[in-house]
């Protein structure tokens, strides 16, 4: 089940593990004119699962366990790019 776009997830969504796809700022020190020029300067991707245990209009916050709450990771919504809710096994 592929998740975009939605600013609420139901309660459902939120005990099932998500794959979050999502990216940031990259940065590079010294002169870096060739990464420009050769369309290098990108946002960084990255992909993090856990269990969403707070969805507002404006930030998604994960845990790495469920029920317990573990390590947590909030993103703000602008970062994410997609979220795919994965299968328990």
């Amino acid at each position: 089940m592929l998740l975009i776009g939605l600013t609420k997830l139901s309660g459902d969504t939120m005990k099932m593990p998500v794959l979050i796809e999502w990216e940031d700022i990259c940065s590079w020190s010294g002169w870096n004119e060739e990464l420009i020029d050769s369309d290098e300067d990108q946002p960084c991707q990255f992909t993090t699962v856990g269990f969403i245990i707070k969805d507002t209009d404006t930030k998604l916050t994960i845990s790495d366990t469920y029920p317990e709450i573990g390590a947590v990771v909030t993103f703000p919504k602008g970062c994410i790019k997609r979220i795919t809710q994965l299968k328990r096994g």
